[in-house]
């Protein structure tokens, strides 16, 4: 229904269309009066109809009705996560110890190699992405030094963003029933671990009897080897394979993969504006690069390979103010599109401004 045509002086007129035409209705007359107030009380409740019919479908419902049409299927949207860290210190320290760092702070979690461990920012969202300065320990540590930061091994995420969840309601109200190991459910799957943001899964072939998982992490980047064996112990445990003992079904064999970082070469005659030097530009070119390599990288879950091209490299780098003009870009060497293989996205490498 158009509720949005239901204004006063619509509603107005259809009421007076009902009276006889005998009697008035002019600005100012008893009919006039009680019709106008009840034409506003109509139009205020028809506003009230247009909220109602707008919750009631997950397209349209705003974020409070969303995630509770969304229960119904026992979905919520992802709450702020806290990022998991490998560092290394001078010393063994002991489990539960904590550190702050910048103004954050950390807990240890796990014991990985001599002097490295598992760090666990206590702090949600994606500030705790961020490497900080060195590890202070918040209580004293005989013989403590140094400690550092040295990878990411879980990036945290913000809480899930409204249109992000919406998305992925609907894309899972959508997809056929999850059951018994079917694609949709292995994507579920995927989707509910903690870091994961977007996979690509490959069926059995008849010289291959083995499920192949590739996956980017929730910045979409290339997962680390830490990370990625612990999703095969999720899904499929090592050594377990096949017996049912993680989340895949009993006689699937699941075998989980990062998605492959390609390092992308940019090479271009750049014309710059005078008053500017390619030094001051080069950092907001890399920026705009890796904003367009960033958005290739979130729909290589829905594409069956990435193709990066050269108009779109060089609207990047012409984005950037001082820069007039971008000709003869070549990607990894070559003058033509860089079509990467289906389970790689592009990373920037470094980027050459020919005279």
């Amino acid at each position: 229904m158009l509720f949005n045509e239901k204004t006063q002086n619509k509603i107005m007129s259809d009421l007076k269309k009902a009276v006889s035409t005998d009697m008035s209705m002019e600005e100012g007359t008893l009919i006039d009066h009680s019709f106008r107030g009840a034409a506003a009380e109509f139009e205020q409740a028809y506003i009230e109809l247009e909220l109602i019919e707008q919750n009631g479908y997950a397209k349209t419902a705003d974020r409070e009705h969303l995630i509770l049409r969304a229960k119904e299927r026992g979905m919520t949207p992802f709450p702020a996560s806290k990022a998991v860290w490998k560092a290394e210190f001078n010393i063994d320290i002991g489990l539960n110890t904590r550190f702050s760092a910048g103004e954050l702070t950390y807990i240890c979690t796990e014991k990985m190699d001599a002097k490295a461990y598992r760090l666990t920012c206590e702090q949600k969202g994606t500030r705790g992405n961020r490497r900080q300065g060195d590890l202070t320990p918040i209580e004293y540590i005989d013989g403590y030094e140094s400690g550092i930061l040295k990878e990411l091994l879980i990036p945290a995420r913000d809480d899930e963003e409204t249109e992000a969840f919406r998305t992925r309601y609907l894309e899972a109200a959508a997809a056929a029933q999850a059951f018994g190991g079917n694609r949709a459910q292995y994507k579920a799957l995927m989707r509910e671990i903690e870091g994961v943001g977007a996979c690509k899964i490959y069926r059995v072939t008849q010289n291959d009897r083995r499920i192949k998982i590739y996956f980017l992490d929730n910045a979409y980047k290339t997962p680390n080897e830490a990370f990625v064996a612990d999703v095969q112990e999720i899904i499929d445990p090592v050594g377990k394979q096949g017996e049912g003992e993680g989340q895949a079904a009993i006689f699937h064999v699941v075998d989980i993969y990062p998605c492959i970082s390609e390092m992308v070469e940019i090479e271009a005659e750049i014309t710059i504006d005078t008053g500017y030097s390619w030094e001051d530009l080069l950092v907001n070119v890399q920026e705009k690069i890796d904003s367009y390599f960033l958005e290739l990288a979130k729909g290589w879950e829905n594409e069956e390979y990435i193709t990066v091209r050269i108009l779109k490299v060089n609207a990047a780098i012409a984005d950037v103010e001082g820069i007039v003009d971008v000709q003869g870009t070549a990607l990894n060497g070559k003058k033509e599109n860089l079509i990467l293989d289906p389970n790689m996205i592009p990373v920037r490498s470094v980027i050459i401004c020919r005279p």
